[in-house]
């Protein structure tokens, strides 16, 4: 991506092979639970309830995107499902959480340990839609711009 893109007003996806970092929950989950709203046990059953944000979807569709989440790496499978299930789409490459930190903490780790190695470490390749205004601050130290999936939708799709 060149990071002229968006200091010109352009999409971060204009004309670029630019990768999508996509956060799972309150970015590609629709009806994520409102903070501080009571926990769905199990958590199968949160994941069972899930919708995801079919503009978002489709924006992605002939992007590469990478899935990049804090949920636990043993609702991989599931969630996958769900989101194929309902949409007919798949992220290119996809990293859930393999340690327990928190949500920045946990992005960091999958962004050092896989994508930077397989992708290059050009915090201008890569546009994080994301919802944690900590983990969007961590792209910045490594010079990924990023955008809640909101603001995403108004500065760059519905232009």
């Amino acid at each position: 991506m060149s990071g002229a893109n968006l200091r010109k007003g352009q999409s971060p996806f204009y004309g670029s092979d630019t990768i999508a970092l996509v956060d799972l929950n309150y970015t590609l989950v629709e009806n994520s639970p409102k903070w501080g709203a009571p926990k769905i046990y199990p958590f199968i059953r949160q994941i069972e309830q899930e919708t995801y944000r079919q503009w978002l979807v489709d924006f992605l569709r002939d992007k590469y995107a990478i899935l990049i989440t804090a949920r636990p790496q043993k609702y991989r499978e599931a969630t996958l499902e769900r989101i194929k299930l309902l949409t007919d789409w798949q992220p290119q490459e996809v990293y859930f959480a393999e340690i327990s930190a928190t949500p920045p903490e946990i992005k960091e780790d999958l962004l050092l340990r896989y994508i930077f190695p397989k992708h290059g470490r050009n915090g201008e390749d890569y546009f994080g839609i994301e919802s944690n205004p900590k983990t969007r601050a961590m792209y910045l130290c490594y010079n990924i711009e990023s955008l809640r999936a909101e603001d995403f939708k108004t500065k760059i799709i519905c232009r």
